[in-house]
């Protein structure tokens, strides 16, 4: 998830690729790895106003708690500042854009993998009758 702010939602859903994050503008992350949750601050992120870390009544710590609750594991929670703290819990997680294509000399990216399987389906739908 990214927000705006701490007790602003921008976007429920992202692709864990640098590339989309990068683009998406959002200042503050919320990374869920099941046994982890990651709470990373851009370094573009306005330290002069976004408290950090997140108020404890904000909408951020709400889904925090939340999932916390919703796990039969309670996941370790990790507050980062891009630029200031060692963003590597964060960046493990991401999706590298690009990556050897298998020897053709093309390289392929995971957006450029989703929009693969997206034809391929859509395809073998038409091609059965749908």
């Amino acid at each position: 998830m990214s927000f705006e702010s701490p007790d602003k939602e921008a976007y429920p859903r992202h692709s864990l690729s640098r590339a989309a994050l990068i683009t998406s503008g959002s200042p503050i992350f919320l990374l869920d790895a099941f046994t982890s949750l990651v709470v990373f601050y851009s370094s573009g992120a306005d330290s002069s106003s976004l408290a950090f870390p997140p108020p404890h009544d904000c909408l951020l710590r709400s889904r925090i708690n939340k999932t916390k609750q919703d796990r039969i594991i309670t996941p370790k929670v990790v507050y980062l500042q891009g630029g200031k703290d060692d963003a590597t819990p964060f960046e493990n997680y991401l999706i590298e854009e690009e990556r050897d294509g298998g020897g053709s000399g093309s390289t392929v990216g995971f957006v450029s993998f989703l929009d693969d399987i997206g034809h391929d389906v859509r395809r073998r739908y038409k091609s059965n009758g749908g």
